[in-house]
């Protein structure tokens, strides 16, 4: 088993060593589909696992040799991003079988956040709505600001916590991550996966075109193309895989 835990966390260095039987007896249950992310409690601290699908037999031996598997990824760009940004990172763990990568966990320290932004953007009528899509574009112009490209930034991948009279954003999934300067289309295609309505996109598209000091018009109008140009992809790849 290799592993890389911060050393803030040494103390849960029994959890890391124990995973795969702490993570069977934990009943709390995140997510389960392709990739499985539970809740465990350890020594009177919350932490989230997830537990990455063996990948493929190509993968494997990808992982294990030429690149970094999506748990250290995980970790690594945690780090990288900050805890401030995204749920705290803990620690990674891969297990090899046969000298190839097979069981892989990523760790977390559990961020209690009240909501993800598909609540907010599935429902017009949900309160404060136009003041937490616009300091969603405040966080993503932060994001950007900083070099930071969410190659996953999806409804299911921000949560958000309100924190008095405003709101704390974070993003989660960060196995798929760039670090580089962005021009205006890796900026305004970044919002494609969002799949908002057009009101709640004007919102957010308006705000941030002030943010970047560009005509918000011309924005939203660049943004929708990338957008259209994003779901005709969507459709075809759908199509091709035999999906309606």
């Amino acid at each position: 088993m290799k592993y890389e835990i911060q050393d803030s966390f040494l103390h849960a260095l029994p959890l890391i060593e124990n995973i795969e039987k702490y993570f069977q007896e934990s009943s709390s249950v995140l997510h389960n589909k392709r990739n499985e992310i539970r809740i465990i409690s350890f020594e009177n601290t919350d932490y989230v696992v997830k537990a990455f699908r063996v990948p493929n037999l190509i993968n494997r031996i990808v992982y294990r040799y030429f690149r970094a598997s999506k748990a250290k990824r995980s970790y690594e760009y945690s780090l990288r991003v900050g805890k401030e940004l995204c749920p705290e990172a803990v620690a990674y763990i891969e297990k090899s079988e046969n000298l190839l990568l097979s069981n892989s966990y990523y760790i977390s320290r559990h961020f209690d956040y009240d909501f993800e932004i598909r609540a907010v953007l599935n429902d017009k009528s949900f309160e404060n709505r136009v003041q937490i899509l616009e300091e969603f574009a405040d966080f993503t112009f932060g994001l950007h600001e900083r070099k930071i490209l969410h190659r996953d930034y999806s409804p299911g991948n921000i949560l958000i916590k309100k924190l008095g009279e405003h709101y704390q954003y974070k993003i989660v999934d960060v196995n798929r991550m760039q670090f580089k300067p962005l021009n205006l289309e890796d900026r305004l295609s970044n919002f494609v996966r969002l799949s908002a309505d057009d009101e709640a996109m004007k919102v957010i598209l308006y705000h941030y075109a002030q943010l970047i000091q560009k005509p918000q018009e011309e924005v939203l109008r660049q943004a929708k193309k990338y957008s259209d140009e994003y779901e005709k992809k969507r459709a075809l790849k759908n199509k091709l895989r035999g999906r309606s």
